[in-house]
Parts: C-alpha cells; structure tokens; sequence
C-alpha cells in the first residue's frame, strides 16, 4: 500500500487516514443508543457499582444499564464477549471487571471511531455508515486524542488503544420498543422497534508490518475495518431523521489521566453536554441542575459512600472543569445560581445540598463549534427565555408541560410521586392534582416541572 501522511497528523502511517476533525470539528451519530453507550461507559470504572443512576446487578448478578426513553421504550446495556476477539468474558465477576475497566480513554477512543464513521469526505454516505466500513488505526485515535510519545511508549499506548476497542466490543445493547423510524414500514413506528444483541459498532482487526534490517516483520500499527450497529438502520437512515451532531475535536484532546482529575472531569461534561445539545438542536442555552449534571456524568456516588470531604473536592473539580471549557472556547459562557460559582465560599451548614440543588445556565455552542458569540450579548434564545420564563403558562399547553407528560416521565424515570414531590418541595396531593390537569402549577413550579422532565429525558 501507499505510505503516505495522515492527514489526522503525527508521523507517517502506512494507510490513508482521512481527517474525521477539519479545522478541530468533527461529526458523531447522535441519537438515543449512542446518548445510551456513552453513558454507560461514563457510569463505568472502579466505582460503577455505586454511583447513583449508574450499573446494577441483573437477575444473575451481572452488570446491566438502563436507558429510559423520554417518549416510551429502553435500551440496556451488559456485557458480551462472545464478540471481543479473544477477550473471554466467563461469569459475573469477569462482566463487572470490564465495567470496572472502563475510563475517560474508553469514551474518547468510541468517539473517533464514531466520529470517523461520519467523516466528511464519505459525503452522504455517512448517513448510513451501516452500509459503510472504514478503517481507522490505533496512531490516528492517539493522535486525534492529542497523545505525542513515540518509541516504547508509543507502542505500548497503540495497546492501550486495543485494550479500549476490546473493551467496546464486549458492550451489547437490547432496544426494548424504542420510538424511532422504521424503515420496515416506511413511517415513523410510535409503538417502538426491537433489537437485541446490538453492538455500537463492529469491528474486524488486523496489523500493519514494516520489515526490519534483521529480515523479520514486526508490527508498526494496529488497524480496525469499522461499521456501525444495527442501530443505524433506524437512526441514521436516509428515509428517517439522520442524527449527526458537532464535536470539538478539543474535547478529545483533554486529559485523560486519573491524576489530571479535574481535566477529565472537563472532558466528561463537555462531551455528555455537546451530545445532548446536538439532540435538541434548537436551544442554544442549556439549564442543568449540578446534581443531575454530576450524576450524568458518572460522578454522583450514593450518599453512603460519599467521604467526609467528598463534596469541596467535588465542588472544587466542578468550577476548575466549567472554567477549563469556557477558556478552551467549547462553551460560549456559564452562568451560575446566586452564591454558587467559582469562588463563592458559602460553607454554611445544608451547603452541600444547596450547591447540589443550585442550577446552572450553559451558553453553546463556543467558538470551537465555529460559531462566535459576541461577548456581552446572550444568545436570542437566552435573552427570550429571560423575558417569558415567569408568564404564566397552562398546564397542558405548549410553551409549558402536560400533567400527562409529568407522569410519563416519572414513571419511566422510575420515581415515586413521593420522590419527586420531596425533591419539588410540594405535598404528594399537589403533585397527583398537577399530574391529572386538576389544578395548575405556579409560575416557578412550572418552570421546575419543565427542567425535571428534560433532564430525566436526555
């Protein structure tokens, strides 16, 4: 084969890899079962068996996630190493170490691969990369990660890179009638499709040899011969919604490493965060509670394992990784609750639940999405919610949120009435009158209602 330069960057490669980041941005697949992966793996590491909202024992003990549709249907996530080329997963103890090995890398590493999918030059074939394999090597994921070591190290970080895909493949998903279009019938299909044993994407390995002065081969790279799961039929169809968004390629070149805690606390937000934005597409603000951020992002432990000193780290990596990503231009700016942002020192007694319960507002998309806000002016559609957001809005209409929709979410959130209307502030009374349009919410109860359910619902 022809050698030639990667135009991802680093040294030379002895296959073509055409950039999937032009100018620092790139595409990935945007839809419920990649939202449903990355969380998982998010939700995984040594701590996945007790983060709240995270992996749980199924009936014979193994790890399972589950991913609740916002409209109806599920997607579970476990572990499969039936395809995992000759990583053999044998019990319930083998399952929980793959979760338990999963790590910021393991994310980074799923995005490449789905970001080479939607590569530019595929042109429109990149709507249905299902019927479309590309090859992607372990040098092009390191240095679209921004990894520059060479030698020795460099080799043993292609086999990091391997441990990663390993890992990936041992992933399987079961979509239980998730609302989607169904190319079997030609229209949108309410009641859900079905799938089982699905993989985020399938992946056939090969070596790339140099020969040396000795005569002998030895290995200069580790390639993959991609193609995405079965899940693309559904979502990237050309008949159905193709669901591509934006990713920075800097989110990528955040480190990883354990002891850069508040860097890769960085790359998780803004990754989950720039996902969920490419889902919702209209809205240029995003409103997020801290806790429901922290939990989306795997850093929410139940309370009985939280430390004495748990929440002023937490808190402290929480403002160093919002500032990182507003300096790196992925977010336009963040604005925090009264009394709660960076250098607010409030440690009065109930702080902690305070700061947890505080909300935040994030602009997007910042200049590494190529789009400019003109500092001191808030995107229109901050600037109009800022206006509105106190009128009074029915129950069941448009602009607000239906009682029926409340309860929907709820119930496939798995909350108890008495759960949310303790998290709300309000009697279980008021809340079931709210649920069944009997009696309407107040202005700043509406507008709590609203946030709740399109949180429960990324």
């Amino acid at each position: 084969m022809k050698k030639t330069r990667s135009t991802s960057g680093g040294r030379r490669s002895s296959l073509y890899m055409p950039n999937a980041f032009p100018e620092g941005r790139g595409r990935i697949p945007n839809n419920p079962l990649v939202a449903a992966a990355l969380a998982a793996i998010m939700k995984g590491g040594p701590a996945a068996r007790f983060l709240l909202g995270g992996w749980c024992e199924g009936p014979d003990g193994s790890p399972v996630y589950q991913h609740i549709g916002s409209r109806g249907g599920r997607i579970l996530v476990y572990v499969d190493g039936g395809g995992a080329f000759d990583l053999p997963i044998n019990g319930t103890n083998d399952a929980w170490e793959v979760i338990e090995n999963l790590n910021p890398l393991t994310v980074d590493v799923a995005l490449a691969v789905l970001a080479q999918l939607c590569e530019p030059s595929i042109g429109d074939k990149s709507k249905y990369p299902f019927h479309q394999g590309v090859r992607i090597t372990a040098n092009t994921i390191l240095n679209y990660v921004a990894i520059r070591r060479w030698g020795q190290e460099r080799r043993l970080l292609r086999k990091r890179v391997a441990t990663e895909m390993k890992w990936l493949q041992t992933l399987r998903f079961t979509i239980d009638k998730y609302p989607a279009w169904d190319p079997a019938i030609g229209r949108w299909n309410p009641r859900g499709v079905s799938a089982e044993g699905d993989q985020l994407f399938t992946a056939v390995s090969e070596h790339i040899f140099q020969p040396s002065y000795d005569g002998d081969r030895r290995r200069k790279d580790m390639c993959w011969q991609v193609r995405a799961g079965y899940w693309a039929q559904w979502w990237m169809n050309t008949q159905g919604k193709v669901w591509l968004g934006p990713m920075p390629q800097a989110l990528l070149k955040l480190d990883h490493r354990e002891n850069r805690a508040s860097s890769a606390l960085a790359k998780k937000i803004g990754q989950q965060t720039t996902l969920l934005w490419g889902a919702i597409r209209s809205e240029m603000v995003l409103e997020r509670r801290i806790e429901r951020l922290l939990e989306s992002v795997g850093e929410l432990p139940v309370p009985e394992e939280r430390g004495g000193h748990w929440a002023g780290r937490v808190r402290d990596r929480f403002d160093e990784a919002l500032m990182t990503l507003q300096e790196g231009g992925i977010f336009g700016s963040v604005r925090w609750a009264h009394g709660y942002g960076p250098g607010d020192m409030d440690r009065a007694k109930g702080w902690v639940r305070r700061w947890l319960s505080a909300g935040l507002q994030i602009a997007l998309p910042g200049p590494a999405f190529g789009i400019q806000i003109k500092p001191g002016k808030a995107p229109r559609k901050w600037l109009s919610r800022r206006k509105t957001r106190w009128q009074r809005k029915p129950s069941s209409g448009k602009q607000g949120v239906s009682g029926a929709d409340i309860r929907g979410a709820r119930t496939e959130a798995l909350w108890s009435q008495k759960t949310l209307a303790g998290d709300l502030g309000i009697s279980v009374s008021y809340l079931s009158q709210i649920e069944n349009d009997k009696r309407q919410p107040s202005k700043k109860l509406t507008y709590k209602l609203k946030a709740w359910v399109n949180e429960v619902s990324v």
